[in-house]
């Protein structure tokens, strides 16, 4: 009894309609019908919040014809909203892909980066010095990104954005807001690398450097020390 319960609301949330048959077992009805436009409004709300350039940039109504396909799928499966605007996003970018300009999969991705690195948890704190003979501490608040289009810039009016292959790290500023940097590939090997955090930092420059070909000469050091001081420090970057 108590399941059926369960699943009658859980269809009448997120139902494309509720049927009569799971508002009368509920009882009720006009209860009901309240408290699943309140789920559906806080859902839809922080969706939007979420990602709201993509929903700018292919109009309310797209966005909304998606969300609601999504919610009749059954809505979410994570019970943290936080992770809500991430669920709608891996169902709705293959219809987004499909029917909508072709670099909105990548402003998708962009906007939930920024809503995931905004909503991590704290950065761990290194129980040792920086070394180079350690193994690298990066912020859980830093994520790459490879995009085919410049998504993070301001898009062409009516035209949207050109193919131009882009690399990015989206990061939380001390402000605990979302950032975002311009990488050259080199930085965007070594991040990754250090998030993967398999090999020591001496390692990982030393195999990314040779991949790319480049020299560790003073130039290169003096750059790679800038980035360790934003991202294997203590403090996000400036």
């Amino acid at each position: 009894m108590l399941a059926d319960h369960a699943k009658a609301m859980h269809r009448v949330c997120f139902g494309a309609e509720p049927s009569e048959a799971d508002l009368e077992l509920l009882g009720s009805r006009e209860r009901w019908l309240v408290y699943r436009d309140l789920v559906r409004y806080r859902l839809v709300h922080v969706i939007g919040v979420a990602l709201a350039r993509t929903k700018e940039a292919i109009g309310k109504e797209s966005f909304g014809r998606a969300v609601d396909e999504w919610l009749s799928t059954g809505g979410p499966r994570s019970r943290y909203i936080r992770h809500v605007p991430s669920e709608l996003a891996d169902f709705a970018i293959p219809i987004w892909q499909s029917s909508e300009a072709p670099w909105v999969a990548d402003l998708v991705r962009h906007e939930i980066t920024a809503w995931n690195v905004r909503h991590a948890p704290p950065a761990p704190t290194p129980e040792t010095e920086f070394s180079f003979d350690g193994k690298p501490v990066l912020s859980t608040a830093v994520e790459v990104l490879r995009l085919a289009y410049p998504v993070h810039q301001t898009p062409t009016p009516g035209a949207g954005y050109e193919p131009d292959p882009t690399l990015l790290c989206v990061y939380r500023d001390k402000s605990h807001k979302a950032s975002t940097r311009k990488l050259n590939p080199l930085a965007a090997d070594l991040l990754e690398a250090w998030k993967r955090a398999d090999e020591t930092v001496a390692e990982s420059v030393q195999r990314v450097a040779k991949a790319h070909d480049t020299e560790i000469g003073p130039a290169f050091v003096e750059k790679l020390s800038a980035i360790i001081a934003d991202f294997l420090g203590h403090s996000p970057p400036p």
